[in-house]
């Protein structure tokens, strides 16, 4: 086979994959797991054996999506994080990206407190866990800076992240319906909890 065939055909299949976990994120996103190998293959515009030679199963095509969507939101919440000014400023900052994240990346983000064996899942416990320790850390930062009430920052984390949980985004869509400031009334809301009571102004 020459090296312009050679080369061509690698092209075929990385734009093949490329439509395949394109069509398989849209299709996760909009019914969760419940799809099949066959409405992915006819989604992407590819045969269903393109996808099988791949991934061995639906299982490990989810596993793929979910792990590339936690990196890129872990990478996503530190970048925003180095961007803010301050200590209040970076936990807003984290706070909003996550929701427009688990907005973006519906079905594949679930962040779990305790890893399991599945390969996704371990990343969403990876992921979760990143986003713990950023919390209680700049939770500490603050009360050290007098930004933050006292408390212990392990439990206003942990209170956090039930706040900032994919389930929690669900359930706050299902009551108010898709709205493009959901995001910053949860970080204002979280922030007016962690700020010293008579230091609203600490919350915009």
């Amino acid at each position: 086979m020459s090296e312009p065939t050679v080369r061509r055909e690698r092209k075929d299949a990385a734009r093949n994959l490329e439509r395949v976990l394109d069509a398989a994120r849209a299709l996760f996103a909009e019914r969760g797991g419940d799809v099949t190998m066959e409405e992915v293959a006819q989604r992407a515009g590819v045969g269903v054996g393109t996808i099988y030679r791949r991934f061995q199963n639906k299982e490990h095509l989810f596993a793929t999506l979910s792990q590339a969507a936690c990196r890129d939101t872990r990478f996503c919440l530190y970048q925003a994080a180095d961007d803010a000014p301050d200590t209040l400023g970076k936990l807003r900052a984290i706070i909003v990206v996550q929701y427009r994240q688990v907005a973006l990346q519906s079905g594949l983000i679930k962040m779990q407190p305790m890893p399991v064996h599945e390969c996704e899942s371990c990343a969403q416990h990876d992921l979760y866990a990143s986003v713990s320790l950023m919390l209680r850390e700049l939770i500490a930062q603050g009360q050290r800076q007098g930004h933050i009430r006292p408390g212990d920052p392990d439990v206003l984390a942990a209170l956090c992240l039930e706040l900032l949980s994919p389930h929690t985004f669900e359930r706050l869509q299902l009551v108010v319906g898709p709205r493009d400031d959901l995001a910053e009334q949860v970080a204002s809301f979280v922030i007016a909890g962690l700020v010293p009571e008579g230091n609203g102004a600490l919350c915009r």
